[in-house]
């Protein structure tokens, strides 16, 4: 081998390459440590290239002075790389090793980050942007010495060499075997080859990822890998998350000897940074593995978010195992690694920290906080199962989970998830696979099977008629096997579903018929229609896949169409990043997360900020100083927000509707109860007052006129049969406008109490109805993306906007730009904000711009043309955590409270959404 080593060294130094970088483009054989040891006695640095990938994706921003490539001489290829012939080619015992040069000078290592021996590795891009990285050997030696002893290798030791090249810790197998004499084998993944009946052959050391070793059947585990008469000495899993603890600890025969270890690491500090021994004995369930204790060199800490949470980021500190990032356009120094946010979540638990995912791990579906992770955990500790993996498609709002197994069917699984975790867990379709697709360096790829899930969409399938498709989804979204006949006359709610059930069957619905869902929502939440009711109303609606079909043609073509945002919008919005500067002035914890957009209520002496929250605390602030006025609790979550109004006989005083019921009246100064009633159905809007009277809007589609003083109801005027979540609007002192969740949408007269008009839209309403021009007219957003505009005392429509590409919960900015012209701005569930103008009543976009950060917007804009704006930022309806009141005034005004723009921020600490 030393021939081989000094054979290949004198090519290269032929060919003048002396401190440059080489791309080793091969698979896994013989000769690859020869040709490691020729790069580096010649001071170059190398990096392994995928020769299963078209040339094409050799990385473009690494100049490569010398493309190796090895060929087996059997494999009869003509030798050609970039449509060029090798320069130079010389055999070694049944390779051809092939010279390319690659006529470049400049190569990334010009700044002499790292003198000396190294290697460069890519990362996957999981923690951030495609990075290349440098490594020095001095920064792998740690790991090499340390495992050299945790394994105890010795020179009869058998290390299998499964890692792809282009996988880092495929050094680790190269070099263990180097340092302690041991062999290398080079094999196919088949276990007759790996454990021969002459053990002389068998392989003692296996370094892979859990997905490739979990691939292999259970009597292969069982009966061969980890049965009694194994030689495998050594089982070492790391690259992903374990995933298959109860698989492993019923697999591994009582007189094993191997030892089974996980590590844990990131290419941006190659290799391993962890490593755990695993005591199957003690442990149950895969949320125990540990991370491990740190190698030598390095340190893991927890970045938690406060001093109460036991939870937080994993950062990786080495102040020796320093690599370098050779394309992140700074200099060697700067580019140094020490610190690594590896982008993964870790638990700290009795002085052990435990992996708990990615931080993209976490979703926001319908309004929870789901763990992908959390799931896969828990679907893991069914006994039958080999693998599975869970992933969320944002754009079809859809959970999937993948799995194989030799025994367990779909609907066993999904049985098995019913009994064990809560709704907002439970997938939208279970999929079985003979294995989980992998990726290059050997882990489950999300990725592909996101592609595949897609592709099963496209695919042209038959579809049932939308009351059997309705019937169906009940049937296998509820944990229990109904027949229809049996629940026709129950509500949705007593057969076991919730608004949370509601809609996830609603959403899968609209995939098939995209007006299905928002047709039958209203009715599955009101809990008053049976399944028969909901079924026939269903029918009458759809009568055949004729009436379908016209249906989906009746929009105009101006809703397909793709309107271009503003090409200066973007350059525009970057020079004006740094014209506003925002500061804390205070911030407050309410216990849990909040929905409710806070109110700002300016008197002569005090602005007043009230804001409630799902932990069901009401909190009234001096906007000014921060000072707490008063808190008070009711046993219900609040979601609305809170009317603030001048009471003669009390002052100035709030009121506030809860999920409960209950209506509670209170003072600003101080929080103290005036009055409180219950109206026996839920409240999620926002109050309003007239001429002396409050106007209550509930979830029994109806509006109760108060008596502002002592909370008798005078008047109950029903609106719809459906839930009003909308925000009351009061237009001219005399017209109330309403939009409620059946689509319908309303003016109330205060003088009369009745229904002065009424209209039906397509979806729901969930944005406040939004005035303009002197409060003549009305402008109603509905989720499916389109707003209405109509006269305010009569209902007459007169525009209608329907150019937004997806839902819409956001209520609108609007502003006069000049006579007869108006600016409209709401953000959308695709991820934008728009801008529409509405000139002599023809509405046309003004521009479209992405949201600077991910997470779709429900949220109403805030403008300073309109004096003091406060705006809530909330989270789930159900989400745990903490929601924080924090107070922020703009630097550049701050002399005139009237102009100064103030925001009292809602952050819930449970969002995924800034």
């Amino acid at each position: 081998m030393y021939g081989v080593c000094e054979y290949i060294s004198q090519s290269l130094l032929q060919l003048k390459c002396y401190k440059d970088v080489i791309g080793l483009l091969t698979d896994r054989n013989v000769i690859v440590p020869c040709v490691i040891a020729a790069v580096h006695k010649c001071c170059n640095t190398f990096m392994f290239l995928d020769p299963s990938q078209t040339t094409k994706t050799v990385p473009s921003d690494l100049k490569f002075k010398i493309i190796i490539s090895i060929k087996n001489n059997d494999s009869h290829t003509d030798f050609k790389l970039f449509d060029k012939k090798p320069d130079k080619i010389i055999s070694v015992f049944n390779y051809s090793i092939n010279f390319y040069n690659q006529d470049t000078t400049c190569n990334l290592l010009s700044t002499g980050c790292i003198s000396g021996h190294s290697f460069i590795a890519a990362t996957s891009g999981s923690t951030g942007d495609r990075k290349y990285i440098q490594v020095p050997v001095q920064c792998i030696q740690p790991n090499i010495d340390d495992l050299t002893k945790l394994f105890n290798i010795q020179s009869n030791d058998i290390i299998y060499f499964s890692t792809p090249l282009t996988f880092d810790p495929s050094m680790i197998e190269i070099l263990l075997a180097c340092k302690n004499g041991a062999s290398l084998l080079i094999a196919p993944e088949k276990i007759d080859i790996l454990f021969p009946k002459n053990q002389q052959n068998s392989i003692t050391i296996w370094q892979t990822t859990p997905s490739k070793f979990f691939q292999y059947s259970n009597s292969e585990i069982q009966n061969t890998i980890l049965s009694a008469c194994s030689t495998l000495k050594i089982l070492a899993l790391g690259g992903e998350p374990l995933n298959g603890i109860n698989r492993l600890r019923k697999s591994k025969h009582l007189n094993n000897i191997t030892r089974i270890f996980t590590l844990y690491g990131v290419t941006e500090m190659s290799c391993w940074a962890c490593v755990a021994e695993l005591e199957l004995s003690k442990m149950i369930i895969d949320r125990e593995v540990p991370l491990g204790n740190c190698l030598s060199e390095t340190q893991v800490h927890i970045d938690t978010e406060n001093s109460k949470s036991n939870s937080g980021r994993i950062i990786l500190v080495s102040n020796t195992r320093k690599c370098v990032v050779l394309n992140s356009g700074n200099n060697g120094e700067e580019c140094s690694l020490k610190f690594i946010d590896t982008g993964d979540i870790g638990e700290v638990t009795q002085g052990t920290i435990y992996y708990r995912g990615r931080k993209d791990d976490t979703i926001k579906r319908f309004g929870n906080k789901v763990n992908l992770q959390f799931i896969e955990n828990n679907i893991m500790e069914h006994s039958g199962l080999k693998t599975c993996s869970c992933i969320w498609l944002p754009k079809l709002m859809l959970l999937v989970v993948y799995f194989s197994s030799e025994t367990v069917s779909c609907q066993e699984l999904s049985d098995y998830i019913k009994s064990k975790l809560e709704d907002k867990y439970w997938p939208d379709k279970i999929i079985k696979v003979d294995s989980l697709p992998i990726n290059a360096h050997g882990k489950t790829s999300k990725q592909i099977l996101s592609k595949m899930f897609e592709g099963d969409l496209v695919a042209p399938k038959m579809k049932n008629s939308p009351s059997l498709a309705f019937q169906q989804e009940l049937t296998l979204l509820l944990r229990n096997k109904f027949i229809i006949d049996e629940i026709k006359d129950k509500t949705f709610f007593s057969i076991g579903g919730t608004s949370f059930l509601a809609i996830t069957i609603c959403n899968k619905l609209s995939l098939l018929y995209p007006q299905l869902g928002s047709l039958i929502l209203p009715y599955l939440i009101e809990n008053k229609n049976t399944v028969q009711d909901i079924i026939q109303m269903i029918e009458k609606e759809y009568v055949d896949e004729k009436k379908i079909s016209k249906k989906r043609t009746k929009r105009p073509e101006s809703r397909s169409k793709r309107f271009a945002p503003n090409r200066g919008m973007k350059e525009i919005l970057d020079k004006n990043k740094a014209l506003v500067q925002f500061e804390e002035l205070w911030k407050y914890d309410t216990g849990k997360c909040v929905d409710a957009s806070p109110t700002l209520y300016v008197t002569k002496q005090k602005a007043f900020v009230s804001v409630s929250s799902h932990s069901g605390k009401i909190l009234v602030v001096d906007a000014v100083t921060g000072n707490i006025q008063g808190t008070m609790k009711i046993n219900s979550r609040i979601e609305a927000s809170v009317f603030c109004f001048d009471n003669e006989a009390n002052g100035h005083c709030g009121v506030v509707g809860s999920y409960d019921g209950t209506i509670e009246c209170f003072t600003l100064e101080n929080c103290e109860e005036v009055w409180k009633i219950n109206i026996g159905s839920m409240v999620k809007s926002k109050a309003t007052c007239c001429n002396g009277m409050l106007y209550v809007a509930s979830y029994d589609g109806a509006i109760r006129c108060i008596d502002i003083k002592n909370g008798d109801i005078i008047h109950t005027i029903q609106i719809t049969k459906q839930a009003i979540s909308a925000d009351l609007v009061l237009a001219k002192n005399d017209y109330i406008l309403v939009g409620a969740l059946s689509g319908v949408c309303a003016a109330l007269d205060t003088r009369t109490k009745k229904v002065a008009w009424r209209g039906k839209l397509s979806s729901p309403v969930f944005a406040s109805p939004a005035l303009y021009d002197d409060d003549k007219y009305v402008v109603f957003a509905e989720v499916s993306g389109e707003l209405h505009c109509r006269s305010v005392e009569k209902g007459i429509k007169v525009w209608k906007y329907q150019g937004a590409k997806g839902n819409i919960f956001s209520s609108l900015y609007i502003r006069n730009l000049e006579a007869l012209k108006w600016q409209f701005v709401f953000g959308c569930h695709d991820n934008k904000v728009y801008s529409i103008t509405v000139k002599n009543f023809h509405p046309s976009l003004q521009w479209r711009t992405e949201s600077c950060e991910r997470g779709r917007r429900a949220s109403t804009g805030c403008g300073r043309a309109a004096g003091a704006r406060f705006a809530g930022c909330g989270g789930a309806a159900c989400g745990a955590g903490a929601g924080t009141a924090a107070g922020v005034i703009s630097r550049d005004d701050l002399s005139d409270m009237s102009s100064l723009g103030w925001i009292l921020c809602m952050h819930n600490h449970s969002d995924l959404s800034p």
